[in-house]
């Protein structure tokens, strides 16, 4: 009876002690937005056995504390800034003069748009199809929306200075050259 009693009751007491884990080490707390094995979610509530999440979709995922706290946990909220990565390519007929001038461009349009901070822009490539650039730049905030919002600016910017500057943006094409041999 005593080995019945302490294989059931087994389950409920690693909870309990997952549950005091999440306490003392706090990997997320109540509010904060967090991803974890594919679900990116709110905590709502951290409950004994079980922790409360509302999906970015608004269904509501109960997940047991023991799954959480095995698993790797990214917590938004605990981020001080975002550092975000493009590649942008564009046409090989893009004269030297204007691919010497993308990185000051993309430059001039980041120090320009609230919430982001430049950190480079270099050619870096001959693709196939496109001359490649990659552009980095931090988004100082844990704010989802702000983020969202400020590269979006910068797409648009970029958008527009490369319509005015008559830099066009590549996409994957294939030239083939047919010879006459009569």
């Amino acid at each position: 009876g005593g080995i019945g009693a302490g294989l059931a009751l087994k389950e409920p007491v690693q909870e309990f002690f997952e549950y005091i884990t999440i306490l003392l080490d706090k990997p997320f707390q109540s509010g904060q937005f967090i991803h974890i094995e594919g679900i990116w979610a709110k905590v709502e509530r951290v409950g004994v056995r079980s922790t409360r999440l509302r999906s970015i979709n608004g269904e509501a995922i109960i997940m047991s504390n023991s799954r959480l706290t095995n698993g790797v946990i990214s917590n938004y909220a605990e981020m001080e800034k975002r550092r975000l990565v493009h590649k942008l390519g564009v046409v090989y007929e893009t004269t030297y003069e204007q691919a010497k001038n993308i990185p000051n461009l993309i430059k001039d349009i980041i120090d320009n748009t609230e919430n982001a901070i430049f950190d480079r822009c270099h050619f870096i490539e001959f693709s196939n199809s496109s001359l490649d650039f990659e552009l980095v730049y931090y988004i100082p905030t844990s704010n989802y929306l702000l983020a969202m919002t400020a590269q979006q600016e910068i797409n648009l910017e970029i958008m527009n200075r490369f319509k005015s500057e008559d830099i066009n943006f590549a996409y994957p094409t294939q030239t083939i050259y047919v010879s006459n041999s009569n």
